[in-house]
């Protein structure tokens, strides 16, 4: 066998070698998949701001989603966008009769959830929201 054919054998058989090596321990690091991106982010949040909204975030799917958000005077708001991106959770929702309010999250901490927020009638601030039992 000529030098040559015998370096491309080695090469090509090392190269092989780390594959196989590589996808075999592809095993031993650990997986994200089903655990939460922010951990303590899903909940149950209370508004201070408002009479009592609050809105509920479950980790579904590998994404963070809004799925209710509720007054106790009036009821049930309609959620019309939730959305999860690049460590962000946004969401709309409208109270009936009055303003669509978008919220997103900017970090949690323990118990509170700092927010900003903007609705369709031209007012934003921003909001810490407090962990409801």
């Amino acid at each position: 066998m000529t030098t040559t054919k015998r370096f491309w054998l080695v090469l090509t058989g090392s190269i092989l070698f780390m594959f196989v090596i590589a996808c075999s321990c592809s095993s031993l690091v650990p997986s994200l998949s089903g655990r939460e991106a922010v951990p303590g982010l899903a909940g149950k949040w209370l508004d201070p701001d408002t009479t009592g909204t609050y809105h509920i975030i479950a980790w579904k799917n590998g994404e963070y989603v809004v799925t209710g958000t509720y007054n106790p005077d009036r009821g049930a708001n309609e959620v019309t966008a939730s959305t999860w991106s690049n460590g962000v959770l946004t969401w709309t929702y409208c109270v009936p009769d009055g303003a669509c309010v978008t919220t997103k999250t900017i970090s949690v901490s323990g118990d509170e959830l700092n927010t900003s927020w903007e609705n369709d009638q031209g007012s934003s601030g921003a909001t810490t929201m407090t962990r409801m039992p």
